[in-house]
């Protein structure tokens, strides 16, 4: 069964530190997640933000520091049970990546077959979730077809299919409306009222107004809580 720590923290980063192949991209960072918690992390491009995600779907792990999910250090996590804990975790990438070919139905159900699922077991909840994203309509339409807009709501509804205690979203209101940005930035939302945590990395935090969310801001690879939540919304959308 999938747990959460006692103290209902999912992340919890104390003077990490992390980079590629040269120096340190993120330095002596300090962040935390509960559950069911909103985070909005915002900053200029290249301010590390991406990074940020890379570290907490764990792609990109840390030189220094000591950094959690889930309680696990995710600094010293063997192969096996990094591998358990991904599947944890929804990530919604910049530019979604689809099989262009098909139906939005079978691409939401992607994660659900590649967990050995057979589809009459999940058929319903695909369209759930494709009613959650307000692509109930076009479940048979192939994904190519879509709009700009659309593939970012399909992408979540796949994002979901797997029940994630974590869902991470990168830049998801980039190359939309204003409109369908808000809409974006709502259905994220939502996803914490039923526990998990949910870290939005934007450039355009004003976005997250109304909304019940903890705010941070990064830049040059540095983060620390914003308790002026909309000071720089000027400068970054």
């Amino acid at each position: 069964m999938n747990t959460v720590p006692r103290d209902g923290l999912i992340v919890r980063f104390e003077g990490v530190w992390a980079g590629y192949d040269g120096p340190d991209v993120l330095e002596d960072m300090e962040f935390e997640l509960a559950a069911g918690e909103l985070a909005i992390v915002s900053g200029p491009t290249a301010a590390g933000k991406t990074s940020l995600i890379h570290m907490l779907r764990l792609a990109l792990p840390p030189r220094a520091g000591h950094a959690t999910v889930f309680g696990e250090d995710i600094g010293r996590l063997p192969e096996v049970r990094r591998a358990k804990l991904k599947r944890r975790i929804g990530y919604i990438a910049e530019e979604p990546v689809f099989v262009e070919d098909w139906t939005t139905f079978e691409n939401v159900a992607l994660p659900l077959k590649m967990a050995n699922r057979r589809p009459g077991d999940y058929a319903d909840d695909v369209r759930d979730l494709l009613a959650f994203v307000g692509m109930a309509e076009a479940e048979e339409e192939l994904t190519r077809r879509l709009s700009f807009a659309e593939r970012r709501r399909i992408a979540i509804a796949r994002a979901l299919a797997g029940k994630p205690d974590l869902l991470l979203a990168d830049e998801p209101a980039a190359g939309q409306s204003p409109e369908g940005a808000l809409r974006t930035f709502r259905l994220l939302a939502e996803i914490c009222r039923v526990g998990a945590g949910v870290v939005i990395a934007t450039q355009s935090e004003h976005l997250a107004e109304g909304l019940d969310a903890t705010h941070w801001h990064i830049h040059r690879g540095r983060i620390a809580r914003d308790d002026g939540a909309y000071e720089h919304a000027e400068t970054y959308s």
